[in-house]
């Protein structure tokens, strides 16, 4: 992820960052929704006779937390290189309106704390 600029597409480094971090965000956002579907169905699944379907449901669920972690993780490269162009109460600003939860995984958290450290 590079806020550097093709020839062939001339953009303002700052627009360029956000809409890096914007699609940081939504990534995020929609493994997070992912595997929260895949709970509610693990969940149900997890009272079935059915050992075959309990495995898948488990499968799932580890493949889709490490699809959130990597999505996390590119969140945080993503705000760190757009806090180069970009003031924090931007980026901030930015977490905030896309991801409106209050908690400690919300977007806006973990842009926080990525420009903390």
């Amino acid at each position: 992820m590079s806020l550097s600029t093709s020839s062939s597409s001339p953009s303002d480094p700052r627009t360029e960052a956000r809409r890096l971090l914007t699609d940081a965000i939504s990534t995020y956002l929609q493994s997070c929704k992912d595997l929260a579907a895949a709970t509610e169905r693990a969940t149900e699944t997890s009272g079935s006779i059915d050992t075959q379907a309990r495995r898948k449901a488990y499968q799932t669920l580890t493949e889709l937390g490490d699809q959130v972690r990597l999505a996390q993780r590119r969140l945080v490269t993503a705000a760190k290189q757009a806090r180069r162009v970009m003031p924090v109460a931007e980026l901030e600003e930015v977490a905030k309106k896309l991801d409106k939860r209050d908690t400690t995984e919300s977007a806006a958290v973990l842009v926080k704390a990525a420009l903390v450290s």
